[in-house]
């Protein structure tokens, strides 16, 4: 009896080879989803990982890492420092101008206060420095990360018995933390200023007036609030920078895809926390939606 004919096309005479499947018999779509579904899952796993060797590092021994991480902050303020003031200084006023000739249009100018206090304090501050620290000092931590990890430094490090969570990761993501916090007081004092004068200038406003305002709507869960949310914020971007850049693939390439992928993530999430906490602290802090 003669063993049946195949082809490459399907296992029977005549068989078309299908070119919509793959190997496993999946079409090309699904594969892809497949493929990033499971790299989603694993950078979204080790930063949970990195997550958790970080807060265990920082219990383990800390009196040992605060002149790294005082040396790390020295480094990063004095090479982004000015780039981010101006940065603060454009975006801030850009907001003044705009809530200034809204509120002109709708004759409410000396009600300029009253919306900072939503509009700068919970949004725009906390997203404008979240934006300045992922693009310049988290795609900078993602960036030698990755360069030490593809000269084999990471492993280096573990072979000599030490541990590059402690070494490189923890003063790193502790000063991002520092630095978030910072920048964001830095952000809310100069945005405030900034619509002081345009109201003034603009609105015909007295600043006693949009002082006043400002003073009568802020609350002491609003402050605390946002240097909760700020401290999270520096975290997510401390840990999601460091985790990019020691899974990032070979060769400058791969540094230049985790250095891009860092900060799209950072933006995001640091976009989602913002919103997560806020509906948080509207809910539990109901006073704080009151308008004076």
């Amino acid at each position: 009896m003669s063993a049946p004919t195949t082809t490459p096309g399907g296992g029977r005479p005549g068989g078309h080879q299908n070119p919509g499947a793959t190997e496993l018999g999946r079409p090309p779509l699904l594969s892809r989803l497949a493929g990033t579904a499971e790299n989603v899952l694993f950078q979204v796993g080790h930063m949970g990982v990195v997550g958790a060797q970080v807060a265990r590092a920082a219990c383990t021994d800390p009196r040992t890492y605060w002149a790294d991480t005082r040396d790390d902050m020295y480094y990063v303020l004095r090479r982004i420092s000015v780039p981010a003031f101006f940065a603060l200084i454009g975006y801030g006023l850009l907001a003044a101008t705009f809530a200034v000739a809204i509120l002109i249009f709708l004759g409410a100018a000396n009600r300029l206060g009253t919306v900072y206090l939503t509009f700068i304090i919970r949004e725009i501050s906390p997203l404008l420095t979240s934006a300045v620290v992922a693009g310049a000092i988290g795609a900078a931590t993602t960036s030698e990360l990755g360069s030490r990890k593809i000269r084999e430094e990471l492993d280096a490090l573990r072979v000599l018995g030490q541990d590059p969570i402690r070494l490189l990761v923890l003063p790193r993501v502790i000063s991002l933390i520092a630095i978030t916090l910072a920048y964001n007081i830095l952000g809310i004092l100069m945005t405030v200023t900034e619509g002081l004068i345009v109201v003034s200038t603009l609105g015909d406003v007295e600043p006693n007036s949009f002082l006043t305002t400002f003073m009568e709507n802020i609350t002491v869960p609003e402050i605390i609030g946002n240097l909760i949310k700020m401290t999270l914020i520096g975290l997510l971007i401390g840990v999601i920078s460091a985790s990019k850049g020691m899974t990032c693939g070979y060769g400058a390439e791969g540094v230049g895809r985790a250095v891009n992928q860092s900060v799209v993530i950072c933006l995001t999430a640091a976009y989602a926390m913002d919103v997560l906490f806020n509906m948080i602290l509207l809910a539990t802090n109901p006073s704080v939606t009151v308008l004076r």
